[in-house]
């Protein structure tokens, strides 16, 4: 029987659903605690914890890829398994079953994705064409887009070379936020050679202390393959990005 290393391969089952309160109130948020230590009680030890635990977490990862699965009929499989009970698939049809599920399941994901790459980038060159119109922004020749927010006070710019300290916002073109290091409170260090071109191009063209808006198309940013889940196939990108501290080599 062939071992498949792919979490859609993992078949798992424990409790999948998380009850969610809003807190609109102190009352409110005294219930949610008293509901959820009502919860935490509901386990009983550790492999309690751990099955819950393991459950929530490949859950969450079906779901990131797109996987649609009975979860009665995956409960079921557990349970004859655990048990010793007779199985109604033996495990020939098991293994035939995912293969087949899997290689169908690759195709649809690549259809979907080479859909989506197709509309991101349409809404891109839409939006890139419109924006370079606009008042104060600036397009190099790369295609790179950028506005100025605040001049920074340093004298130099940093090379490919040095070490650069930033804090940035990114967004996709609906304004989706997908990383933030102000919330974080952790401002990010690396050399300007590993960023992504678009980023790389417009720290050597800013000051320390500077504060720009850059709009990266996607050749530049993470292209065809994007960097799921969060950023697509496709995707231009917007960038909040201030220039705390360069390092020179």
């Amino acid at each position: 029987m062939k071992i498949y290393t792919s979490s859609v391969a993992t078949l798992v089952i424990s409790a999948l659903f998380v009850l969610a309160f809003s807190q609109h109130s102190v009352s409110q948020d005294s219930e949610d605690r008293k509901t959820a230590n009502e919860k935490q009680r509901q386990f009983k030890d550790l492999d309690d914890r751990f099955s819950y635990a393991y459950g929530a977490d490949m859950a969450r990862r079906f779901k990131a890829e797109g996987v649609e699965l009975n979860v009665d009929l995956l409960a079921d499989a557990m349970r004859d398994v655990y048990s010793g009970g007779e199985k109604r698939m033996p495990d020939d049809e098991v293994s035939a079953t995912l293969e087949l599920y899997f290689e169908i399941h690759k195709k649809r994901q690549e259809e979907k994705r080479i859909a989506a790459g197709k509309r991101n980038k349409e809404e891109g060159d839409i939006f890139l064409a419109q924006n370079a119109m606009q008042d104060g922004v600036v397009v190099t020749e790369s295609g790179l887009q950028y506005k100025v927010i605040a001049e920074g006070s340093g004298k130099s710019k940093p090379n490919e070379n040095d070490v650069v300290t930033v804090h940035y916002r990114g967004m996709n073109l609906d304004g989706t936020e997908f990383d933030n290091s102000y919330q974080r409170d952790e401002p990010f260090t690396a050399k300007i050679k590993k960023f992504i071109p678009g980023w790389a191009e417009a720290l050597q063209l800013m000051t320390e202390g500077s504060k720009w808006e850059l709009y990266i198309p996607a050749d530049i940013a993470y292209g065809e393959q994007g960097s799921e889940p969060h950023i697509g196939p496709n995707a231009t990108l917007v960038f909040e990005v201030e220039l705390l501290d360069i390092e020179e080599e």
